[in-house]
Parts: structure tokens; sequence; C-alpha cells
């Protein structure tokens, strides 16, 4: 692997692009959907890597990306540092308009910072079965509820949730070996094969919706969750580091044909 690829990856790069068209597929209807992309796509540039920063001051993160973090410990941190400052521009100037945006967006806040800074023997993602649907809480509400309090529309809201849940589990995977016993993650809880089975069974209910409520923008959805299928059954030919990137490229599927329909 090149290093570029592997700092993309790393520094979720990768995930920033991919949520950028699909945010900006989903709402291209709306004038400000780029401004909300953006928006949402240096929120994850930030975050992820503040996290990351943070877990290195710890010595809390795998040896690989440990060892990778310390050699870009410096550009990593002006990407987080710069992203921030770009998120917080985007807000203030397209999207400050409602106090209630505020209160949740500052609840969002004070959770991400709470998701790896410890009060006494936990952080939020160490409480026992809490860690994926925090992160599926946060991504719901800036996917589809701040939307829809801003441009007055929800969109796809089944078919989003669904493929963002499935998005999730092979995150988990990843870190299976690395993430304490206690915290009772999915793939600690169920094994490997039964967390892609959970993947397979997602994966169906999406392609069976997408047939069932049929229309020219569900080809987006049906193509997105069959590729998604497909993919767990080459998990063992994939580097199982490296399998939630191909996931995440579902993001980017449902993004490009949305935006081209």
């Amino acid at each position: 692997m090149s290093k570029a690829i592997e700092y993309a990856i790393r520094s979720h790069l990768h995930l920033a692009i991919f949520s950028f068209v699909y945010v900006l597929g989903l709402y291209k209807e709306n004038a400000y959907a780029t401004y909300y992309a953006l928006m949402f796509a240096f929120g994850i540039l930030s975050i992820y890597n503040f996290h990351r920063l943070w877990k290195l001051r710890r010595g809390d993160l795998p040896n690989g990306i440990l060892v990778w973090l310390k050699n870009n410990e410096f550009s990593v941190a002006i990407l987080s540092l710069s992203s921030i400052v770009i998120t917080i521009y985007l807000y203030v100037s397209y999207f400050s308009q409602q106090y209630r945006i505020h209160l949740l967006c500052i609840i969002c806040v004070m959770i991400c910072i709470l998701y790896v800074y410890r009060i006494r023997r936990y952080s939020l993602r160490e409480i026992p079965y809490l860690k994926i649907f925090l992160v599926f809480g946060i991504w719901s509400f800036l996917l589809h509820v701040m939307p829809y309090m801003l441009f007055g529309t929800l969109v796809f809201p089944l078919e989003g949730l669904l493929l963002l849940f499935a998005i999730l589990v092979p995150s988990d995977m990843k870190d299976i070996d690395f993430d304490p016993e206690e915290m009772k993650t999915i793939p600690q809880l169920i094994g490997i094969n039964n967390s892609l089975n959970l993947i397979r069974m997602l994966s169906l209910l999406g392609i069976s919706y997408s047939v069932i409520v049929y229309d020219e923008l569900m080809w987006a959805w049906l193509v997105s969750f069959s590729y998604m299928l497909f993919l767990t059954f080459f998990h063992s030919r994939i580097n199982k580091d490296y399998f939630f990137v191909w996931i995440d490229a579902c993001f980017l599927i449902v993004g490009i044909v949305l935006f081209c329909s």
C-alpha cells in the first residue's frame, strides 16, 4: 500500500470524502447542500483525528496505528485543528439560525469529547454495549435530523439509518482484538462470522426495501446494499484492518448515484 493511501485511510480523509459525496447526493436539491456536505466532511476530519491524538497521549492505540501516528503527529494535528476552524466557520456562516440547533450541536460536541475523555473509570465509548449506539446517534442526527431542521425535508431516513448501522459494524470488527472485552461491542458479543451475517441481513433488508419501494432514486440504495452484501463474502480475502474502508465506500456509491440521478 502506498504511503498516500495509508495516510488517507489512517487520517480519515477517505471517510470525509465518501461522506461529502454522500451528503451532497442526499441533499443536492438544496442550495446549501455543498456547504453542509463540506461542514460534515471537515467535522469528521476534526473530531476523528482529535480522538486519535487524544488516545495517542494515553498510549491507547493499536501498535500499528500508534507507530504511524507518532510519525505523522504534526500533520494530523494541523489537519484536525484546521478542520475544526473550517467546520466552525461553515456552521456560523450558514447554519446557525436556530437556537435549538445550537443546543443539540453542543450536546453532540460534549458527547464527542466524552467519547474519549475518561471520567473516573470510563470514557463513554468504554461503557459496555454503548459504543456503536453513540456513533450511530451522532451520525443520525447530523445526516438526517439536523438537515430536516435546516432544510425542512426528511430524506431517505429508513434507508439511510439501515445503511449507517451496517457500515458501523465493520469498524468494531476491526477493533475486536484491541477493544477491552468489557466494552461488549457487537463483534465481541457475537463474533466475526455472526457480525458478517448481521451485515448480510441488513444488506438483504436494504435490497428488499429498495425493490419494494422502487423508483428511480432507489437504484442508489439497491446498488450500495448489493455491493455491501457482495463484500461480506470476500472478508477473508481482504486485509481485516481495511475491510471497513471497502464498506465505507457504500456512502460514496449512494452519493454518486443520487447526485447523477
